[in-house]
């Protein structure tokens, strides 16, 4: 009998946490992401975490760049982009300008910015991409950001601690909005939410339960959620440490694209 019995592999199936919801929501831990290339890079690859194929608005890479790796050309199209660094160094030219990024650093590029990326530093590093149609509205238009999410003020909000990366309440012009959620071991949501905006959610630090939709799954740094329009939702921090997670959402706009409105 030439079949080799491997004990550690028993359990592969009931160790998995992955679940899909279609319509409501999805949880994506690390162990389940699988690898794919983007054409125009090079010693990079993504895990790719949402796509308009599932219902969303937007999209989201995770992105793996070797040193020395990143885009083969500048990216320039009718899209808005946000990266954000979760680990490493990340180089981003925007239109001849040179921007260094580190762990916790991020820009903002309205739509029609052209720019590149690249790591030059000597380790792997890993990029959150987003990218999505930019909803004008007329006498508008966002500006781009460059920082770092240590130097954005955690301000509260109802039960917890919020950094606003993008001043989507002061500025109309943003449609979206990248907001950090910090909450200490024990605290949770003051209510459950149930609205109009979808989200992209990666754990940066921590664990906690997220109740979605009637079920709960225990969530922990690196998971990644989405979340429907209308899926109710609530999160309490659990462990011993912080949990933290980057939040995406749609702001600032009327829904009334699709409307077929008559003289």
């Amino acid at each position: 009998m030439n079949q080799r019995y491997i004990p550690e592999e028993a359990d592969i199936v009931s160790r998995c946490r992955a679940v899909t919801k279609p319509g409501s929501y999805y949880l994506l831990p690390e162990a389940n992401r699988v690898e794919t290339v983007l054409p125009g890079f090079k010693g990079a690859f993504s895990r790719v975490l949402v796509t308009p194929s599932v219902g969303a608005g937007f999209i989201q890479h995770e992105l793996h760049i070797e040193p020395g790796g990143g885009t083969e050309k500048p990216i320039s199209n009718r899209l808005e982009h946000f990266l954000f660094v979760l680990e490493g160094n990340l180089t981003v030219v925007i239109e001849g300008e040179k921007r260094e990024l580190d762990e916790g650093g991020y820009v903002y590029l309205p739509e029609k910015t052209d720019f590149t990326i690249e790591n030059t530093g000597n380790r792997k590093s890993r990029v959150l991409w987003t990218k999505k149609q930019y909803k004008k509205i007329d006498g508008v238009k966002p500006q781009l950001i460059v920082s770092n999410e240590k130097r954005v003020e955690a301000v509260p909000v109802d039960t917890y601690m919020e950094q606003h990366l993008i001043p989507h309440e002061e500025d109309i012009s943003y449609d979206l909005a990248f907001n950090i959620l910090n909450f200490e071991p024990g605290i949770y949501f003051g209510f459950v939410e149930s609205h109009i905006m979808e989200h992209g959610i990666y754990m940066l630090e921590g664990r906690g339960l997220y109740w979605l939709g009637g079920d709960y799954h225990e969530v922990q740094k690196d998971d990644y959620i989405y979340i429907a329009p209308y899926c109710p939702q609530f999160f309490y921090s659990t462990g011993w440490e912080r949990g933290r997670y980057l939040l995406y959402k749609d702001v600032n706009r009327d829904f009334d694209g699709d409307l077929q409105i008559g003289e």
